[in-house]
């Protein structure tokens, strides 16, 4: 008897050991499942009550069928500004940054303009002038800014590693916090996110604006953004986020902060103190899933639908969450969140003073609870048999739990859930002895979770050989693969639910059953969208080639579907495609009770982006450079443009996917040596020749999207060229 207490305590405290090791190294493994049951927790808390003093103004899809497609003339955002000073806002704040001057003049305002001057008495002095009166918008657009003395605008950090330029500082210098009192030794670096470089918007609007704020984000591992910078450094600049520089102007108080050498000691908004850890980054503290803050469509703005009694004294934040330009993160209520209401969320925060916090302090509650979580269990265990044992661990793992969620929830307290949990599992499972059946759990598990996103051969496989799995997630090369139905808002405004689920169920069975005969992974569905990737957990080096032809085959099979749904009298689907092959972490992600075998990774971004491309340049399906390349001798594709997207400096090589090789249509044979050649004029300065070869394809096909694109390109460069060293690529705007 002695014997086996013994032997239970030894073995108890051995594995606590063991246990407090692991918490030590901070695996990443476990990082993941600390962080989705945080998520957890905030999910199972649910919506929270806002002060409704926070208002988004958003530009969605209404917005863009009442006003046009983005980007929009920034006379009609000059009107926007007018209206919301108008209604005596407290401030506003553009999540939206304006790196690019208009060089547009609408085809309306042009002819209007025309009748009412007569140009052709006038000398080219005259014309000139005349022109550039006309071609006002971003001067408008300043003034509304300045008249209004309460807009704030973002810009966005680069991660590129160079200085600021010194009109960038000069622009940004009215940008700091209000107090700095440093404490540190200026000689030694702290421990603060620095920034390199920033994308600002045209100076003329910086300097009309009262003051800016970066709007960058910094998600974790998983690609969830929970933690947001509320200071980052550039020598000796301070430089605040949008929402606490919108919040500062709304409130007229000072932003003022205390820096020691470990870091910020504290920061306050006026008497408000913010908690935040030493390096400035502050834990959000989410009110609810998308659209918990009230969203005004900002054509309901401009119309005077929404006027001063709707508005006034709101802090209003401007942004896009339309489909294809909308700035969508992954929060703790899951994806798809718009990044403008994340700003929301930390200026609800800060007025409610209501915060979620996870001092260092804490780390010394986790130690106690592991301790206790493994010595209980190794004193249990030697006095009752294995029904007691099991009985005491569900009883501790559920203590434990709701004492976590106490403190979560009344306290604002994020205190580590996984490691008590795990140690408590853990010694079990040592002092019970439980190795067999490992194998059978295993393979289970994984035929279990997959079956659902994977073929059945795909499977078979994993069930086989679980070595090709790595649960923690591994660095791959894959090719990622994201659709969407184009206009699915509005359709979806028109149809009943029933017919809306039964149309929308028939579509995405007829796509998935194609991904998964190419052996595909679908990582998930978002609504109409669908997300797959292709190269994982099974290995295959064709995997760019098949996302293409699963592409193909995917718009062929919508267009025979179309056609049956035009007979029966059923609206009609269009998918847009976007293609990106390269370097993602791929693994199954999740807690113990909950995972999700999905992608993450820039290219991931890239391959969504491309997809929302897709809609400026009028495609169906738009592939990367990376990979055109690796699938390039198996389909037909035509190369579109050089872009540079929102966030990245390196431009992206972009190709529209027209079919498999050797089998495109007739009237496409015809368009593309034009288009090409028109291309080829395009980027040696030809405008004019090049407008003319678009128009010639326009006349074989007046519907060929990138000719239509190229030709207004081509017409607004004859009239307003780009800069003398123009390197020929296109900046997109949006996100």
């Amino acid at each position: 008897m002695k014997k086996k207490l013994i032997n239970s305590v030894t073995l108890s405290i051995f594995l606590t050991l063991v246990s407090f090791c692991i918490y030590s190294l901070d695996l990443t493994f476990f990082q993941q499942l600390e962080l989705k049951s945080y998520d957890l927790k905030v999910q199972t808390r649910g919506e929270r009550p806002i002060s409704n003093q926070i208002k988004i103004v958003a530009v969605d899809e209404k917005s863009l069928e009442k006003e046009g497609r983005w980007p929009w003339s920034r006379r009609k955002l000059a009107q926007l500004v007018d209206r919301l000073a108008e209604a005596d806002v407290a401030a506003v704040g553009f999540d939206i940054f304006f790196p690019e001057h208009e060089n547009y003049i609408p085809p309306e305002l042009f002819e209007e303009r025309i009748k009412r001057q007569k140009t052709e008495s006038m000398n080219a002095e005259e014309l000139t002038k005349w022109y550039q009166e006309l071609n006002n918008a971003d001067r408008q657009f300043a003034q509304s800014i300045e008249r209004s003395g309460r807009v704030i605008l973002g810009f966005f950090v680069n991660p590129a590693d160079q200085e600021l330029a010194p009109e960038e500082l000069e622009q940004l210098d009215f940008s700091q916090y209000s107090i700095v009192q440093r404490f540190d030794d200026r000689t030694q670096p702290l421990p603060l996110r620095q920034i390199f470089s920033v994308g600002l918007s045209i100076p003329e609007l910086m300097n009309a604006a009262n003051a800016a704020g970066y709007v960058s984000f910094v998600p974790e591992m998983d690609g969830v953004v929970r933690w947001v910078p509320t200071l980052m450094q550039h020598g000796e600049y301070m430089f605040p986020p949008l929402s606490l520089q919108l919040l500062r102007e709304a409130v007229k108080s000072p932003l003022a902060v205390n820096i020691f050498g470990f870091g910020i000691d504290k920061m306050a908004l006026g008497e408000s103190l913010i908690p935040v850890k030493e390096n400035g980054d502050i834990l959000i503290n989410y009110y609810g899933p998308a659209f918990t803050f009230e969203h005004i469509s900002a054509t309901d703005v401009l119309s005077g639908k929404v006027g001063q009694e709707d508005l006034s004294g709101a802090i209003i934040l401007v942004g896009a969450t339309a489909a294809g330009i909308h700035d969508i993160h992954v929060s703790p209520f899951g994806p798809l969140y718009p990044g403008v209401e994340i700003h929301a969320n930390i200026m609800e925060s800060i007025l409610q003073n209501d915060f979620l916090m996870r001092p260092e302090w804490l780390r010394i509650l986790d130690l106690l609870m592991i301790a206790v979580s493994g010595l209980l269990l190794g004193l249990v265990s030697q006095k009752y048999k294995a029904y007691g044992a099991a009985t005491f661990l569900v009883i501790g793992m559920l203590g434990y739990l709701a004492f976590d969620f106490y403190l979560f929830t009344q306290k604002g307290l994020w205190v580590n859930t996984v490691y008590p949990i795990f140690t408590q599992i853990f010694v079990y499972s040592g002092l019970a002895l439980y190795h067999f059946g490992f194998e059978q759990r295993e393979k289970r598990f994984i035929k279990g979770a997959f079956s659902q996103y994977m073929a059945p051969t795909v499977v078979n496989q994993l069930v086989e050989n679980p070595g090709l799995l790595k649960l923690g997630g591994e660095r791959k090369v894959i090719t990622a693969f994201f659709s969407d139905v184009a206009g699915f808002s509005s359709l979806s405004e028109k149809l009943e639910p029933e017919k809306l689920v039964k149309l929308l169920n028939e579509y995405l069975t007829a796509m998935t059953d194609i991904v998964l005969k190419y052996e595909g992974t679908v990582d998930k569905f978002e609504g109409d969208a669908i997300i797959a990737f292709f190269g994982a957990p099974l290995v295959f080096n064709d995997h760019a080639l098949r996302t293409c032809l699963v592409s193909v085959e995917m718009q062929e099979c919508l267009n025979s579907m179309r056609t049956e749904w035009r007979t029966q009298g059923e609206p009609e689907l269009f998918m847009r495609i976007g293609i990106n092959t390269g370097p993602a972490v791929v693994g199954n992600m999740g807690s113990k009770t909950r995972m999700d075998y999905t992608m993450m990774g820039d290219s991931v971004n890239l391959a969504a982006r491309l997809e929302g491309v897709n809609k400026y340049y009028k495609t169906s399906t738009m592939i990367s450079e990376s990979t055109y390349e690796q699938a390039k001798d198996g389909i037909e594709a035509r190369e579109l443009d050089l872009i540079r997207v929102v966030g990245k400096l390196e431009p992206v090589k972009i190709y529209e996917l027209l079919g498999k090789k050797g089998e495109i249509s007739k009237i496409l044979q015809q368009v593309l040596p034009i288009f090409n050649e028109g291309y080829e004029l395009y980027k040696r300065r030809e405008w004019t020749k090049g407008a003319d070869c678009f128009q010639k394809v326009l006349e074989i096909d007046d519907k060929d999207g990138p000719s239509l694109t190229y030709l207004e390109r081509c017409m607004a460069f004859q009239s307003q060229p780009p800069v003398d060293d123009w390197d020929g690529v296109y900046a997109m705007e949006s996100k």
